[in-house]
């Protein structure tokens, strides 16, 4: 983590005119072609979820924007943001897991899947390791497998940190015209992230896909 040199950042203006918004935040909701995502991950058996939570993950990391944050009201920028996910519990109760990226898949895959495991079987959380707070190099996703959404909207408390930690939602794909689509939210602060961002996060994970 270093800090952000705002006095030569090129989007300077932008930067201070939306840090002045108590509230920043937007967000996008988009469909996804996910026909490879789940075609992969049938013939592997492997778990969707994990499969391209690894995929936007990796995306996301791949654009600076995405990695940068407020710490103690300062703009900072992180090495690697690591994907925070709500697991539905045996008693169908939700918990946050801490998780963490490696770009090696088969490493990210097996972590993940383990504590993702161990959160499905608890009731509670019990092992704060995976389960840390006022961690920033974080960013939070739910998936909501039950439902083909069009938007979403998050609860984010407005201090500055969260305020400036994405969100992601993604729901159930469906079979459309023999290609399996799903929406897809994400929802930043425009502090740090444009539009054009997100899109380069979007084709980063569009190229991510082709190459499973």
């Amino acid at each position: 983590m270093k800090e952000v040199d705002i006095l030569n950042l090129d989007r300077k203006k932008i930067y201070e005119w939306f840090d002045s918004f108590s509230n920043p935040t937007y967000g996008i909701n988009t469909r996804i072609d996910v026909s490879s995502v789940v075609n992969y991950s049938k013939d592997n058996n492997l778990s969707f979820f994990i499969v391209f939570l690894y995929l936007i993950t990796k995306s996301m990391n791949e654009v600076k924007e995405l990695r940068m944050r407020f710490v103690n009201d300062k703009p900072v920028i992180f090495d690697k943001i690591n994907p925070a996910v709500t697991v539905m519990t045996k008693n169908e109760v939700f918990e946050n897991v801490n998780l963490i990226y490696y770009e090696e898949f088969d490493k990210f895959y097996n972590e993940s899947k383990k504590y993702i495991d161990i959160a499905k079987n608890e009731e509670i959380l019990k092992d704060t390791d995976y389960n840390e707070s006022e961690r920033w190099d974080y960013f939070y996703i739910t998936s909501l497998p039950w439902i083909n959404f069009n938007s979403v909207t998050h609860p984010i408390p407005l201090d500055k940190s969260s305020l400036s930690v994405p969100r992601l939602c993604w729901g159930k794909y469906t079979l459309e015209n023999n290609k399996y689509m799903m929406s897809v939210n994400i929802t930043v602060s425009h502090t740090f992230v444009d539009g054009f961002h997100l899109a380069k996060v979007l084709n980063n994970l569009e190229k991510n896909i082709e190459m499973l």
